[in-house]
């Protein structure tokens, strides 16, 4: 009786590293900034998630713009452009038809004041690349991490690899619009008249079906009202912040053991 005894403690101990293990779909997040007003730089400091605050990030270093709806003479004409706050003078000036490397500029910053801004009817098909591989890990973080400003629109994304094919599963980021996801911030760039409220949302790399990626195949038409938004990734190294599962075995057994040997003990005195 003993013996079961000890052997049902050592299943609860496993057990319990193993949920403590688990990949949780955080999502919702607090953006740590230096903020004056809307129409200043808003400096991205550090994300808090799940109780864990970190600052390694990964930022877009490459774009290939795959498609871009083209700019007329009309004024409401084209797709996404970069834009900026008001009072904003880097990274460089906006553009209505940038190029990949006006893209790069602005999403490559850790200004959530440099954005891209999409009009209502354009539509486009844009590949970003990150600094670094990006890796699931078990830490219960989110990989990807996206502002919105507006809380009006929806953007899709889908996962590329290093040679920048599609891999796993396309999602359409809508979460940005609820108010329980406002980012605690407003924001007035050239390309409105008035301060405008921030959503942010969380992506997990399981919600795209893959274990890492390279770079993200941002999209949207039409239907999804112009989305306004920066996109910044969790830093390479992803670091795991518990042990692994083979770890924690390791770990169980040997307090097993140790349980086991100090009652087998007891049991001969």
């Amino acid at each position: 009786m003993k013996i079961k005894g000890a052997a049902f403690s050592i299943s609860l101990l496993v057990a319990g590293a193993f949920t403590g293990a688990g990949s949780a779909k955080a999502a919702n997040f607090t953006s740590n900034i230096t903020y004056t007003d809307p129409t200043n730089d808003v400096v991205l400091n550090s994300i808090t998630q799940n109780g864990t605050v970190f600052s390694d990030f990964s930022f877009v270093d490459r774009t290939i713009i795959q498609y871009n709806t083209p700019r007329t003479s009309n004024p409401n004409s084209g797709a996404a452009s970069t834009d900026r706050g008001d009072n904003v003078s880097t990274p460089r000036l906006p553009a209505e038809a940038p190029d990949n490397e006006a893209i790069t500029a602005f999403l490559g910053t850790d200004n959530l004041n440099n954005i891209i801004d999409t009009e209502d009817v354009g539509s486009f098909k844009i590949d970003v690349f990150f600094e670094h591989q990006i890796r699931q890990d078990n830490s219960g973080l989110d990989s990807l991490f996206f502002w919105e400003r507006g809380m009006n629109s929806d953007l899709g994304i889908q996962a590329l690899d290093a040679n920048g094919n599609v891999i796993g599963n396309y999602k359409k980021i809508t979460e940005t619009r609820f108010n329980s996801n406002f980012a605690g911030f407003n924001i007035n760039t050239g390309e409105i008249g008035s301060a405008q409220r921030v959503g942010s949302w969380g992506i997990n790399l399981d919600e795209l079906g893959v274990s890492g990626l390279s770079g993200l195949r941002l999209t949207a038409d039409e239907t999804f009202n112009g989305p306004d938004f920066k996109v910044i990734a969790r830093g390479g190294d992803h670091k795991a912040k518990v042990p692994e599962p083979t770890t924690i075995l390791g770990l169980g057994a040997v307090a097993g053991m140790t349980l086991l040997r100090r009652r087998q003990k007891m049991q001969h005195n």
